[in-house]
């Protein structure tokens, strides 16, 4: 990334020299903290809350608040806790005192509500009449946990972006040039959020960039939940750096370590909500080759030091000031999900207010909305979702004999017009094939596919979308046209996507859930996502093609289109969030390509392979339990659903098998019925 580099560099020495104004300790944000290490010749603490500390939210929203230790000195009859409610005395518990070989143990727990509330603990000890304030915690919250990380485009500041709020929490510092200098293990106080740069550009105490805090702030405003975000972003930093130290794993000399120290010391390394990944303009060099294994190494150390994370987000890069491969990365990095499920990459192709390696203030700002977008659908309720993914390249296939025109469909969503010229840049020179630019005479919208018209027929194979950095025109990174969505979205880049020959084929499919299927009312309780796969029907039964595909509630139909296929005779497989996976019926079913395919997984047990099908009152459904997705209704799915039953976990999660909106004892007994009766998936 070379301007950022180059950036990093030229201001290192400034930041260096600020270092005798604003030394890296938590000097530089004084907040008052009693009893920091909770020892005293008097008394000792084991656990106790902190100024300003955010506790994770469980699924009752709530958090236990503890203090446990033990008095170390004779002649005191009770320990007692005051909580405080904003100003007000909310709740008083006391513990009597017994001793034993000089000291007297205790332990109390005090729940605390995810609302905007701050909550004031005092610890006192008491003898006769007399108490005595031993600790206190002032401004403590319950809220949701957020990780961010990255390179400078994940933690931006700007002095326009003062917003500060008492539900808006971090914790640490972002140490000197842009986090790339070793932590102070003293770093250890909670504080408000910030990302306006006042301390140190692109770092400082409690910063979390301007995107990040604009996530915070929009959480708080729409859903009334205060939040916590650590970001551990690291300015010109290529994904390699971020990785763990494996033999020290909280090394505070790298960046892997410095975060995981901050959050260990914060004490949420096992209540992540997600991890957000703004990253991969410094690996646009031969570096990508490697991006797609050393992601799935660094995704592997997160899953292991930050256990029960939920969801991480990917932003894909855009030309920018990167390297040589940059659209390859991006491949990289649009492909991700197909290897991680819990993951979903987010276009930055096309938003507004760009620089051409960072954007402007209102540019960031413009990032946090299109993050709590995708943040609201998966934790909170959904704030106007629709049309908020971009057009994912969905097929690319010649529409006649000549190959002089080539159709372009899209997943997500649709693009709603051909860009008009601008900033002297024709979009139609933007597609490549093979590798070659010039070679699109004109492009337009038809329906929900882009037509590219060429100027000869052609036998090229791979298309691809956007440049690597640069226009055509001159040595400046390409700022537009682009491709976007009804909501202004831009389409995802992709590089070298294979080009068919084959006409468009179109799939419907009709199937039923057992757990989402409603007897009574002869509907599925909601629509919902499937997965499905066309195999060939010979061994290895390698896939040509997937999709996702909404079954509608009333209809039980999804439908996708396809040009991977040719005409002959394939597998579907059938994979959801919590069903068995269900391969259609032995032997596969005749594809012609170019035809409207209709197939009924409800009609009959001999549609799916080995007759894997149950039957509810004359309906074939596929069933349900398989929370895991290892192919087996099994002991491991009964007690993630049972576990969930007992805290009545709220939402759609993989758990709530007939999708009601609540894991109950409902769901238990579908998943139980169908392990006792051995249910696995059964494959060719």
């Amino acid at each position: 990334m070379k301007t950022e580099k180059i950036f990093s560099i030229g201001v290192s020495y400034i930041l260096i020299a600020l270092t005798f104004l604003f030394s890296s300790s938590s000097n530089a944000d004084p907040v008052s903290q009693s009893n920091s290490t909770g020892i005293t010749s008097a008394h000792t603490l084991y656990n106790f809350p902190r100024n300003l500390q955010l506790y994770a939210r469980d699924n009752f929203d709530s958090a236990e608040v503890t203090y446990s230790g033990k008095i170390n000195t004779a002649g005191y009859d009770s320990v007692y806790v005051e909580v405080f409610k904003n100003a007000s005395i909310w709740n008083r518990k006391s513990s009597k005192l017994i001793y034993a070989n000089g000291s007297a143990s205790f332990d109390l727990k005090q729940k605390i509500h995810a609302e905007l509330s701050e909550y004031h603990f005092k610890l006192y000890v008491k003898t006769g009449t007399a108490s005595t304030l031993i600790s206190k915690a002032d401004s403590v919250v319950c809220g949701d946990i957020f990780l961010i990380g990255g390179q400078s485009n994940s933690h931006p500041t700007d002095a326009q972006m003062t917003y500060k709020n008492e539900f808006c929490r971090s914790f640490g510092i972002q140490t000197l040039n842009y986090n790339s200098f070793p932590y102070n293990p003293a770093d250890t106080l909670w504080g408000l959020s910030k990302a306006d740069g006042a301390v140190r550009v692109f770092s400082g105490p409690h910063n979390v960039g301007i995107w990040g805090l604009e996530l915070q702030r929009m959480i708080k405003e729409n859903f009334g939940i205060p939040t916590a975000i650590i970001n551990g972003g690291a300015a010109a930093s290529t994904i390699e750096n971020n990785l763990r130290n494996n033999n020290n794993h909280t090394d505070i000399n790298t960046i892997y370590g410095r975060l995981l120290y901050r959050s260990q010391k914060a004490g949420i390394t096992n209540n992540v909500k997600a991890i957000i990944w703004f990253q991969g303009e410094s690996n646009g060099s031969l570096s990508w080759q490697n991006y797609k294994q050393n992601f799935h190494t660094l995704y592997n150390q997160w899953s292991q030091n930050y256990p029960g994370f939920e969801y991480t987000y990917v932003f894909q890069t855009r030309p920018s000031c990167s390297e040589q491969y940059a659209s390859q990365l991006r491949e990289v990095q649009r492909k991700l999900p197909e290897s991680i499920s819990d993951l979903e990459v987010l276009s930055t192709s096309g938003l507004p207010y760009y620089g051409g390696c960072h954007y402007q203030y209102l540019g960031y700002k413009n990032i946090g909305t299109v993050i709590f977008r995708y943040v609201s659908q998966r934790f909170y309720s959904p704030i106007d979702t629709n049309g908020m993914r971009g057009p994912n390249v969905r097929t690319a296939f010649y529409t006649n004999a000549q190959k002089n025109e080539i159709a372009v469909l899209f997943n997500n969503s649709s693009v709603s017009y051909w860009p008009a010229d601008t900033l002297g840049q024709s979009m139609k020179n933007y597609f490549y094939l093979d590798g070659q630019t010039n070679k699109v005479s004109l492009g337009l919208k038809s329906g929900d596919t882009i037509k590219l018209k060429l100027f000869t027929g052609s036998n090229a194979t791979k298309l691809t979308y956007l440049p690597t950095v640069w226009t055509h025109t001159d040595s400046v990174v390409y700022l537009g046209p682009f491709l976007r969505n009804n909501k202004g979205i831009g389409a995802y880049s992709f590089h070298d996507f294979p080009i068919t020959n084959n006409p468009l084929t179109y799939i419907n499919i009709k199937l039923s859930a057992e757990g989402l299927y409603n007897l009574y009312e002869e509907k599925l309780n909601l629509s919902d996502t499937f997965t499905i796969y066309i195999r060939n029907n010979f061994f290895p039964f390698q896939i040509r093609d997937s999709a996702k595909i909404t079954i509608d509630s009333l209809d039980f139909t999804g439908s996708f289109n396809t040009s991977a296929l040719t005409t002959g005779t394939y597998y579907f497989v059938i994979k959801g969030k919590n069903t068995i996976e269900t391969w259609s019926k032995s032997g596969g079913t005749y594809i012609e390509s170019g035809k409207i395919i209709n197939y009924d997984f409800r009609s009959s047990a001999s549609q799916a392979y080995g007759n894997n099908l149950k039957l509810i009152d004359g309906i074939y459904c596929i069933y349900s339990g398989d929370v895991n997705r290892d192919g087996y209704i099994d002991l491991s799915d009964l007690l993630r659903i049972d576990n969930d039953a007992s805290n009545l976990l709220h939402g759609y999660h993989d758990t709530d098998i007939d999708r009601d909106g609540l894991v109950d004892l409902s769901d238990l007994l579908i998943a139980e019925n169908n392990a006792g009766n051995f249910i696995v998936k059964l494959t060719p």
